[in-house]
């Protein structure tokens, strides 16, 4: 299923936006770029695999799945 999200490490988070991705044929913001996130942030992009485990923006996900049609995730009434 094609839709208009990436996800970006940034912050110490993972962050979701709907900007271009200006490397062809890859879902993934090359490191340096500023990023609009759907939490309301600006974000300089990060790249390597250890950026990929940090956590998941809670907002940015909510939103995600909103826009996606997905489902809230069932952890969210355990969220402090």
């Amino acid at each position: 299923m094609s839709h208009p999200i990436a996800w970006v490490p940034a912050e110490r988070a993972r962050h979701a936006s709907m900007d271009p991705v200006s490397q062809r044929g890859r879902r993934v913001y090359p490191e340096g770029q500023w990023v609009s996130t759907l939490c309301g942030l600006r974000v300089e992009a990060c790249e390597g695999e250890l950026a990929w485990l940090w956590w998941t923006c809670p907002d940015c996900d909510d939103r995600a799945r909103e826009i996606v049609g997905a489902p809230p995730r069932p952890d969210v009434g355990q969220r402090s």
